[in-house]
């Protein structure tokens, strides 16, 4: 059992297209346990994942889903569908959803429930209007919030009224004051919370926080899984 689990942020984004198919098969192909992945609407309500809102220079919420297939990335392929992206993984998968507006919200939930998903689908947001809306159509469900600095004071209310299942941390943040932030995480660890720590891209913040994380999120698939491995034999 690992210590923690890793997954590829919008795929194997270090060396494949971001939020395609083939990045999400790539990082569980490299060991990642899951993937984190982005949900929008386009203008006629169809839940894609696109992590800006503009792509081209064209708004997303002004093309449909059939413009959208026409864009084709680097390596071919289009951006694909919520669905399309767990259908294409294993069922084993780890998923976590970044839910970018409030709109997409309950789109992103009643999709994952239909495809059977739900119980390992981490649903989070910088957005707390959209974790409201998926934790009132299901009182168990994993909602994580994103921190933002303004965020960070409410934590333990926005807790009482949702119920989080974890805090999803910025590491660039974390590193601007090591030793408060590992304050901050032991507290909120013993308080319950799950803590996921985005984007690491280098080894030695494995390190840095030993102990205090249950998941990584990175472009890095391969040297974060590699680092993991050693970090397990040393424990022998």
């Amino acid at each position: 059992m690992n210590e923690f689990v890793v997954l590829g942020h919008r795929g194997y984004r270090a060396k494949f297209a971001e939020n395609t198919i083939e990045a999400f098969i790539k990082a569980r192909e490299y060991g990642a346990d899951g993937i984190e992945y982005d949900s929008r609407l386009t203008k006629d309500g169809t839940l894609v994942v696109l992590h800006d809102d503009t792509i081209n220079n064209r708004k997303l919420q002004e093309l449909t889903y059939e413009e959208l297939k026409q864009i084709r990335f680097k390596n071919r392929q289009t951006i694909p569908t919520v669905e399309e992206v767990i259908s294409n993984l294993d069922d084993q998968a780890l998923l976590n959803l970044e839910i970018k507006e409030v709109e997409a919200a309950v789109p992103s939930y009643k999709i994952t429930k239909r495809m059977n998903a739900v119980d390992r689908t981490l649903f989070s947001s910088f957005k707390i209007d959209a974790l409201r809306k998926v934790r009132s159509l299901d009182k168990s469900a994993k909602v994580g919030l994103l921190i933002e600095y303004d965020t960070l004071k409410y934590v333990e209310e926005l807790n009482m009224e949702i119920n989080l299942y974890s805090l999803n941390l910025w590491i660039n943040a974390l590193k601007e004051n090591i030793e408060l932030s590992k304050e901050l995480m032991h507290k909120w660890k013993e308080k319950g919370f799950k803590i996921f720590l985005w984007t690491v891209n280098d080894p030695e913040d494995l390190h840095t926080f030993k102990g205090l994380y249950d998941g990584i999120i990175t472009d890095e698939v391969e040297k974060i899984v590699e680092e993991r491995n050693k970090i397990a034999k040393e424990k022998l």
